[in-house]
């Protein structure tokens, strides 16, 4: 379990900001650029956002897979990393101390077509660079 320690939730969030709007962050909603950090959770690792477009508030998991689960970005991160191992079903679960049926719901998020492929990969690939460390 040594690799999930290295994972923060601040480091995961700050990761996933990153590889998500490399050139700033956009609205999910209108696709605009004018955004403000909304004041009342600056203190958390997972920023809150207000649109000055649309006027809707968003936060770092709007739009992604991690979005409306209780889980932590963390063990996402963790899930990203250990995927590609070749690990079964039921030892993957055990590595990331989560139910049978919650690692496949994870699974399934992760490979939705309707996700951007290249937000997974970019996620992966910084999971795995931890691992090498």
């Amino acid at each position: 379990m040594g690799a999930k320690a290295k994972f923060s939730e601040g480091w995961c969030y700050e990761t996933l900001r990153e590889a998500r709007w490399p050139n700033g962050t956009i609205c999910p909603y209108c696709g605009q650029g004018r955004v403000t950090t909304h004041t009342r959770f600056t203190n958390t690792p997972r920023h809150r956002y207000l649109c000055l477009d649309c006027r809707r508030t968003f936060s770092d998991l709007t739009g992604t897979p991690f979005a409306r689960t209780n889980l932590p970005l963390s063990t996402w991160f963790f899930c990203l990393q250990l995927s590609g191992q070749g690990l079964r079903t039921s030892e993957l679960a055990r590595e990331l101390r989560v139910k049978w049926d919650t690692l496949l719901y994870m699974q399934r998020r992760l490979t939705l077509p309707l996700n951007r492929p290249g937000l997974i990969r970019r996620l992966r690939e910084a999971a795995q660079e931890i691992q090498s460390e």
